[in-house]
């Protein structure tokens, strides 16, 4: 329920008419880079105990729907991500075994936050996450949730139109009957293209 909530929010923010709300909605493209480390668990099968990744590298981009109310504001996101990089497979029988791993995820913010010392801003929410695609070289019989759920923290500086931002970020895939799949500390680095006299 919680999850089909943000997804109804954020995606209904997204569409609201600016043009009806000059004075009080900033709309926006973003594009960053990011890097992440990745951990599978609860795998259940007879060889692998867990998969380990540092240093996976990727990026996203998308758009962007704030609504300012004086110096608060919310922000509901759509992104595409993706992420590639080395994983290490660490068997039952204690060999270390390495495979390349990239995956790609549809992620929905929903960040809430303030705007502080004239054109910084900082914002922090939860994030909606789903995983379109998945390959692991090694054994890409593994499965995981696509759907999950995370949070984003971050701060960011305005500059008329354009916006610099970092944001740490956290996301979990976990079911009854799957593998857990985890990005716990995910660092972004994004720029942001704020349009029109609504930029406020």
């Amino acid at each position: 329920m919680k999850t089909k909530i943000v997804i109804i929010a954020s995606i209904v923010l997204l569409l609201c008419p600016t043009e009806q709300k000059a004075q009080s909605f900033t709309t926006g493209i973003t594009a960053g880079i990011s890097t992440t480390s990745v951990n599978f668990s609860d795998i259940g099968n007879n060889v692998t105990n867990s998969i380990k990744g540092k240093n996976i590298m990727g990026f996203e981009a998308g758009l962007f729907e704030r609504l300012n109310i004086g110096p608060v504001f919310i922000k509901p996101m759509l992104l595409v991500s993706y992420q590639s990089g080395t994983v290490n497979f660490y068997n039952n029988d204690g060999s270390v075994n390495s495979s390349k791993f990239n995956y790609g995820k549809v992620e929905v913010p929903l960040l809430f936050g303030l705007k502080i010392l004239g054109m910084l801003r900082i914002e922090a929410g939860p994030v909606y996450n789903w995983i379109y695609t998945k390959q692991i070289e090694k054994d890409n019989s593994i499965k995981v949730d696509p759907s999950g759920l995370g949070y984003r923290v971050g701060a960011n500086v305005e500059f008329a139109f354009l916006n610099l931002g970092l944001a740490y970020q956290g996301l979990t895939n976990k079911s009854n009957s799957s593998t857990t799949f985890k990005s716990p500390n995910e660092l972004i680095f994004s720029v942001a293209i704020c349009f029109g006299s609504k930029a406020k």
